[in-house]
């Protein structure tokens, strides 16, 4: 590839300039054609990821309303109300729900570090996780008009207490034998301590060991979002007029999101 001046210095920093730049992930290519190897700890891939991580923090994106067939979404909805009634259509608009899309590392410390990615999905209109992801195929790159979005209930800030919440439900479910062992490990180390401090438990000298025992050894999960994205997820309103079977009228609200196919009536 040939990086301008700009691009040289975010990978390159001091050493920077415009030039031609040469680079593998395969070891036979590199020996071949004098190209950088890039490998787990190579100082070019932690440029590149270092990079990656500046780009789009908070991104949008959109499923356009022509995506999913309008006609069939209309007739569900009427066959809903067949045990009230007849229903009949009054007016229809297309809207706009908001998601919001989690890219989230965990990291588990204990006696040893495991770290792992995980994308959550919340709903800013309920709140909720979702339990599947979002169709990438469908997904367009930008936002949608604003008057077409619905207003959201859930703030930015509890959407992410959410997902944290909801991953580390997930975590606790796991295996926690790496948390047992670093207490025990603790333990052991502070009984040690004490008796290499005894009868000056009381000193700051003491309590700066312990401090920094417990900042080596306690067992962590860090929770941090890397980035997110706003999705535009398409909202089919219709208004009705609900007839039943003793001729009374009764004027209807639905709202239709076919992405986690559920009706809301009001």
């Amino acid at each position: 590839m040939q990086a301008d001046e700009a691009l040289m210095k975010e990978l390159d920093g001091w050493r920077a300039q415009a030039r031609l730049l040469q680079f593998t992930w395969d070891r036979d290519l590199a020996a071949a054609y004098g190209a950088e190897l890039i490998s787990p700890g190579s100082y070019r891939l932690a440029s590149i990821l270092r990079l990656i991580r500046q780009q789009g923090i908070l991104s949008r994106a959109h499923i356009p309303h022509h995506f999913f067939h309008e006609p069939s979404i209309r007739k569900k909805v009427l066959a809903a109300f067949g045990t009230e009634g007849r229903a009949y259509l009054l007016t229809s608009s297309a809207r706009y729900g908001q998601y919001l899309q989690l890219e989230i590392s965990v990291e588990a410390r204990g006696l040893q570090k495991k770290e792992s990615l995980h994308t959550v999905i919340v709903n800013l209109s309920s709140g909720q996780v979702l339990k599947f992801a979002l169709p990438p195929h469908l997904l367009q790159a930008g936002g949608v008009e604003p008057e077409l979005i619905n207003k959201r209930k859930c703030s930015l800030k509890q959407a992410y207490l959410r997902a944290a919440e909801h991953l580390s439900r997930e975590f606790a479910g796991e295996d926690q034998s790496w948390a047992q062992k670093a207490r025990e490990k603790m333990a052991l180390e502070e009984e040690k301590l004490q008796a290499f401090f005894q009868g000056k438990t009381s000193s700051p000298e003491f309590a700066a060991k312990q401090e920094e025992l417990r900042r080596r050894l306690q067992p962590v999960l860090a929770i941090n979002a890397l980035r997110a994205a706003l999705v535009y997820a398409p909202l089919f309103h219709y208004r009705l007029v609900v007839v039943s079977a003793g001729g009374r009228e009764r004027t209807k609200t639905a709202t239709y999101d076919p992405i986690a196919n559920l009706c809301a009536l009001d």
